[in-house]
């Protein structure tokens, strides 16, 4: 190959890798694990990568990332940050559903297309905390098995020789076109150029057993959707909480009574007329008791402070989510 050609190849090369970088990348994000710290505050835990992949807030990523987390944030591609509520997690398949407060978000497309062994693929994720990255690479085999260190075998998996390094777990690898055909979950330690990823098909098989708390009785009468949420041990503390969990505020329907009383996405619901929830059931249920035009208090977190507010229910079947 001449010097032209070999820089032609090279362009069209990179521009692939460009393309491909640049359509899926403001929809991924940095995923931050907090736990309690013995002074009262929270402390980095673990930190990986997810996608967004619908425009309300709902995010991909791997199990072994946000299982047993006190807490998750989701820093943006555009720096801003939102606490996120754990939708549902597959240990065995290393998949993850969270969900942020948040509306009109990019989003990355999932593909389903079969691949092939030499196919361009390119792994985007936040690597040690560096932020967003690129690496490329091909898929070098399809089928792979691996030991799941928290059981059983990782089955069905897209093997890369793009770089996955710690923190890019969780993360999308796509094609040129940009579209998600896998997530990824393991490298081999000590190896160069064995990275793994779970195929899309496998994620959204898995997907479809979370159920997202859209339409709850809670919103039928608050008029708001959340997901239950785990609460700093030093939050509890301060405000003297008889719960670690509560329900966090994910979506608000305008002109219901929760925008009314001025609750605002990320709110933690922790008590309904002073009967501590820590469920979407259990607002449902301390909800039964009241019809519209009644009122009740709601307690919740903001900014790591208790505070209470008081709010006038709708008739359930006046108001939706």
């Amino acid at each position: 190959m001449n010097k032209t050609r070999e820089a032609e190849a090279l362009d069209a090369y990179s521009s692939l890798v460009n393309f491909a970088a640049e359509r899926v990348g403001p929809a991924v994000v940095k995923i931050e694990t907090k736990v309690a710290h013995a002074r009262g505050k929270d402390r980095g835990q673990g930190q990986g990568s997810g996608v967004i992949f619908r425009r309300d807030g709902q995010i991909l990523t791997n199990a072994h990332v946000v299982e047993g987390a006190r807490a998750v944030r989701v820093v943006l591609a555009d720096g801003r940050q939102f606490e996120a509520g754990v939708l549902g997690t597959d240990r065995a398949h290393d998949i993850a559903e969270i969900r942020i407060g948040a509306r009109n978000l990019p989003v990355a497309e999932l593909s389903e297309r079969p691949l092939k062994v030499g196919q361009l693929v390119v792994a985007v994720g936040n690597p040690f905390g560096l932020g967003w990255t690129v690496t490329s690479g091909v898929v070098s085999a399809l089928n792979r098995e691996l030991p799941n260190p928290r059981g059983g075998k990782l089955t069905d998996l897209i093997q890369t020789d793009a770089p996955i390094n710690p923190g890019s777990s969780g993360g999308p690898l796509v094609d040129s076109q940009g579209r998600i055909v896998g997530i990824t979950t393991a490298i081999v330690p000590f190896a160069q150029g064995l990275g793994f990823a779970v195929p899309t098909s496998t994620a959204l098989r898995i997907l479809g057993k979370f159920i997202v708390p859209e339409r709850s009785t809670s919103a039928l009468s608050l008029g708001l959707g959340g997901t239950q949420t785990n609460i700093a041990e030093w939050i509890v503390t301060r405000n003297r909480l008889p719960n670690k969990e509560g329900v966090l505020v994910l979506e608000i329907k305008p002109d219901s009574p929760a925008a009314k009383a001025s609750l605002k996405l990320n709110d933690v619901i922790v008590d309904v007329n002073g009967k501590a929830v820590r469920t979407p059931q259990d607002m449902a249920k301390e909800l039964e008791q009241f019809k519209g035009g009644d009122t009740v208090s709601v307690g919740f977190l903001r900014d790591s402070t208790k505070r209470k507010v008081t709010v006038t229910l709708n008739d359930k079947q006046n108001v939706g989510t």
